[in-house]
């Protein structure tokens, strides 16, 4: 009987909402297909050259902020730990231009921006306040599943 009424919803589900996701042709709605998601890594560059190198850890319990275009924060989440350490994500996050600022934590400085090869992790925030601005427009949030911004932390001098 349960499986009869389980089938009963999936077909009453199909026909009343139209396609299933993943089915060929399905277009998500409007506001699915409106969302960014933005995310990187924050790490410690041992030796300050701006690119995650072998043996460099990503920092866990980073705060990083989300702010739009008027400064107005968004969202604020911190690195994760264990397995992804280092990893922050923000998801859902419609077009516009928004600013990516990591919280230095007290003891560290940011490395050099903008040192890496393509496809490496690398430090894109500005060295003097941490932030790094992005425009999400429909073309790019159709073209990335994420927009990555990095940032490489170093130990302050004494």
């Amino acid at each position: 009987m349960k499986a009869v009424s389980v089938l009963a919803a999936i077909i009453t589900a199909v026909f009343v909402f139209g396609q299933i996701a993943g089915a060929a042709g399905y277009a998500p709605p409007e506001a699915e297909r409106a969302a960014g998601t933005i995310g990187g890594t924050i790490f410690l560059d041992a030796d300050n050259d701006g690119v995650q190198g072998a043996g460099e850890q990503g920092m866990s319990g980073i705060a990083v902020h989300l702010r739009d275009a008027a400064g107005g924060q968004v969202a604020t989440t911190e690195t994760f730990s264990h397995a992804c350490e280092g990893l922050y994500i923000f998801s859902g996050i419609p077009p516009g231009n928004y600013t990516v600022e990591v919280v230095r934590p007290e003891g560290y400085a940011f490395t050099v921006a903008d040192r890496g090869a393509p496809g490496a992790t690398a430090s894109t925030v500005d060295p003097v306040n941490g932030t790094v601005n992005i425009t999400l427009t429909r073309e790019l949030i159709g073209s990335a599943d994420l927009v990555v911004r990095d940032a490489g932390l170093v130990a302050a001098a004494a």
